[in-house]
């Protein structure tokens, strides 16, 4: 199955607003196309896509920025999976390193008192 993916923009807010306001599948990856994370927007894509820029701690920055790329469908969750069993596939079982990272649990840290 071949998906009909946008050409690589800088994710960017000002190239995020020329993505349409539908469902769709979106891939972010850095400068070199090394894929960080794989995305469904179930009701606009300008709209998650804005999320993920704005959201302070959600993808890390990279030397020669972020990337994305997206596929307009009416049902983007099949299709999310699918780009990422073939990641699987790929990566021996790993999903990629954003996704990875969101789904390890977070790490609670003592605070010991001075003496």
């Amino acid at each position: 199955m071949t998906i009909p993916f946008s050409m690589w923009r800088p994710l960017v807010p000002a190239e995020i607003t020329d993505a349409p306001e539908t469902p769709g599948v979106f891939e972010i990856a850095t400068l070199v196309r090394t894929l960080l994370h794989v995305g469904a927007a179930s009701e606009s894509l300008t709209q998650t896509l804005t999320r993920y820029v704005e959201t302070p701690g959600h993808l890390q920055s990279h030397t020669g920025g972020l990337y994305f790329r997206y596929a307009s469908a009416d049902d983007p969750e099949p299709l999310q999976t699918t780009l990422l069993d073939a990641y699987r596939e790929r990566h021996g079982g790993l999903l990629p390193p954003a996704q990875e990272a969101s789904d390890l649990p977070r790490r609670t840290f003592r605070h010991l008192k001075a003496v």
